[in-house]
Formats: structure tokens, sequence, C-alpha cells
């Protein structure tokens, strides 16, 4: 059962395959590269708000020396803390005296000296411009902690952080301490500077889908074109074999009955069930042979102007006498003196066809009603019955070679599936069309425009 399951749906299964292979690389590729551009990201907003801490220490630093006194605290190169006083001979513009303190930073008042070294809002200030500069928008709290005690925090006007928001740690290089980035998830921007990238891998997978379904469809295709081509050679087989069969008989019964050659009418009778088994075969061969390409092409129109109504008339008469069911046929032709020019042996082949299919999918009693008008500079002629009607998903492929519907309660129905291929190519060679209405179980019409 597994081997059958697996052999039915290989196209499935290896469709699902390698979808879930490529959706699985994709999702691996985006994953690493979204990681990737959110790493880049945090180091360029780490190296925003390092470049915006030194551009504070350079503005206290140019405004220190406008003073007497410029007094800097620099613990960075020293962890035990220092602080050198500078005195600046304000005449000559030169250091007068340089003095290093060393301080106790746990102390409250090394603590307070240390926390007003710097201004945490101008900091901000400059980062958020540096934000700025680069397009990107960005709520944010920004704290200051020593040793994981928060000292200072600033916060852009109407952002409230939330539990949830990301943080980024950036550590100082000119004060001891770390900055606290808090801000919402960074997600939405980088995705959508990755838009480009999404789009194409979301094509991809399109691409394979949409490849899958073809290669789905052409198989599925070709499977029906398999059944209907089985389909047509049983058909077929049985149809020449009855014919044939039946002439064999006839013969049979003339050569071995001589007696019968004492009675004109009985042989006559025998030699015209002969003639018209053979004109079934030569109807046979020759519908098949024009539903070839080659012979379609190569076919050659015998044009003559030819009156409707007498047309009709014989196509109805010829489908009464071989209806085996009761059958009626109603003919109307507006004006009476309507024609086309067609090529009369062909088109009465086509009526024959479209007939025969009302008389084969009909119940007990079939009532056909042929109708002939002249519309604009076009003839249309109509073909409606009573019969089981066409379903609507079968209206679209019943003009294609080979194909056969499904005739639900109407059993033992032949065919090849070429009669309806027949009739419309040789309305086509007309330059005309050959179109249906049907509702299942009120019947169908049929249209020949011309």
């Amino acid at each position: 059962m597994i081997g059958i399951f697996f052999k039915r749906h290989r196209i499935f299964l290896a469709a699902a395959l390698t979808l879930l292979a490529v959706a699985a690389y994709e999702a691996y590729w985006l994953y690493g590269l979204y990681h990737t551009q959110r790493q880049a990201l945090v180091a360029r907003i780490s190296s925003l708000l390092t470049e915006a801490e030194g551009a504070e220490f350079a503005e206290k630093w140019r405004k220190s020396l406008e003073s007497d006194t410029t007094v800097l605290y620099t613990p960075s190169p020293n962890p035990q803390g220092m602080v050198i006083s500078i005195g600046m001979d304000t005449l000559k513009g030169k250091p007068k005296e340089i003095t290093v303190h060393r301080i106790d930073r746990h102390t409250p008042e090394g603590e307070a000296f240390i926390a007003g070294n710097f201004d945490i809002r101008r900091v901000d200030e400059l980062f958020t411009r540096s934000l700025d500069s680069i397009g990107l928008t960005l709520p944010h709290q920004l704290r200051f902690l020593r040793d994981g005690v928060p000292i200072d925090s600033v916060a852009t006007e109407g952002y409230r952080p939330a539990d949830g928001d990301p943080v980024i740690p950036v550590t100082t290089n000119l004060n001891t301490g770390v900055y606290e980035l808090r801000s919402p998830s960074l997600t939405a921007r980088i995705l959508r500077e990755m838009a480009g990238v999404l789009a194409v891998s979301a094509g991809i997978l399109l691409t394979v889908v949409a490849a899958f379904g073809f290669i789905h469809r052409a198989l599925r295709k070709q499977r029906d074109l398999e059944r209907m081509k089985n389909d047509l050679a049983g058909n077929i087989t049985h149809e020449l074999k009855t014919p044939i069969a039946v002439a064999y008989a006839a013969s049979d019964t003339l050569l071995e009955c001589g007696e019968l050659g004492n009675n004109p009418a009985l042989r006559e009778e025998y030699l015209n069930i002969i003639k018209g088994q053979l004109d079934k075969l030569t109807g046979l061969v020759e519908m098949i042979l024009s539903t070839t390409l080659k012979n379609r092409d190569s076919l050659q129109l015998e044009l003559t102007d030819t009156p409707v109504q007498p047309l009709l008339e014989e196509a109805a008469a010829q489908t009464r006498l071989s209806a085996r069911k009761p059958c009626t046929t109603a003919v109307t032709v507006c004006p009476d003196s309507l024609s086309v020019r067609i090529d009369r042996k062909l088109m009465s082949s086509v009526l024959a066809t479209l007939l025969d299919n009302a008389v084969k999918y009909s119940g007990a009693q079939v009532d056909i009603r042929l109708d002939a008008r002249r519309e604009g500079t076009h003839t249309v002629i109509a073909i409606a019955d009573n019969g089981i009607g066409i379903a609507p998903r079968d209206q679209e492929h019943i003009f294609e070679k080979f194909y056969r519907v499904h005739t639900g309660d109407v059993h033992n129905v032949k065919g090849y599936g070429i009669g309806l291929f027949f009739a419309r190519s040789i309305v086509e060679k007309h330059g005309g069309r050959l179109t249906v209405e049907s509702t299942p179980g009120r019947g169908s019409t049929f249209y020949i425009t011309l």
C-alpha cells in the first residue's frame, strides 16, 4: 500500500520535499542575514552614541579652556580615578600650573564629582541629531549606570519604556560606567531594508510552486490523453468489429445459401446490408482521418450556395429514421429563402454528428428543434434538444479531441470523443464558430455561426 501511494503521488511528494528544502534554506539564509543586519545596525547605533559622548567631551574641553582653571576627570587610563587641574595664565594663554589629584570614588564627594563630570542630556541631544542625519527615527531611553547602579537617564519625548523593549549596552570610553539604550524593536526597520531580498526569496518560492504546478498539470493532461487514447482504441475496435461482423455474416449467407440466387429480393436485401455496413466503415474512417492535423489543414472545401431549409429537413429526416427511440424534430428557417455558402457534404456531417449526440444523450423521448436565422451578416443555426445536458466543467472541454463527457445515468453510449472535435474543425474551416449552451437536466443547444 505504501509503495502504491508513493508511486501515485510521487510528483506531489517530490514537489513538497523540494519546496520544503528551498523554504528551509531560504529561512536559514534570511535568518542569518537578519542577524547580520541587526548586528550592523546595533554597531552603528553604538558608534553614534560613542561619537556623541566624544563630542560632548570636546565641547566641555573647549569651554574649560576659556576659564583660568580647567578640571578634567580621566578615569579610563587609570582605574583608580584621577583629576587633572590645569591653571592657565590668561595673559599669556599658556598653562602655568598642572596638578594631578587622586579621588576616592567610593566617597559621597567622589561620586558627586564623577556623576557631574558629563552632561547626559547633551550626549543624548547630539546622539539624536546623529540618528536623524542617517534617517533613523529611534524613540529611546538613555541611562548611565556605574557598577549596575543608575546614575542618570533621559528619554525621547513621548516614549515610555516597556519591559520587553530591547536594551543595547554601550561601554563608555570617557566615563567609568555603561550606557543602556532602551528602544522598541529594530525588526521593522531591518525588514524594510531587507524588502528587496524578501521579495526575491518569495519570487523564488512562487516560481518553484508554479513550475511544479505546470509539471503536474502537464502530467495530468498526459494521463488524461493516455486514458482517452485507450478509450478511443477500445471504442473504435468495438465499432469497427460490429459492421465487419455483420458484413461477414451477410456475405457468408450469400455464399453458403445458393437458393438465395433464386430470390432476387432477399439477395438484394443482404447486399444492401453489406453495402450499408461498408458505408458505415467508410464514414468511421473518414471521420478519424479528418481529425488529424495534416488532413485538416489540407482539406479543400467545395463551397456552394446551399438553401438552409432543405439541408436541415434532410438532416432531421435521417435522424428520425436512424433513431432507435421515439424522436420528433422541428425545423424553423427565417426567412424561408435563407441560404449559406458551405460545403454541403461536410456541413451535413456536422449536423448529423450534433443530431446523433442529441439522440444518444437523451431519455426515452427525444425532442429536437433546428432553427436557422440571419443575424446581421451571419447565419446562425441552432440545434436544441431535451437531453441530459452538459455540466459547466465539461462545456469548455467537449470540443477537445478524445474528450468524452461522463453520461451519468445514460449507459452504453458509444463514441470516440472526436465527433464534436470534428464538427468544430469543419465549422472553423468555413470561417465560423461552434458554441454550446447547456443546463444539466434541461438539454443543450449548439450554435453554428457562419
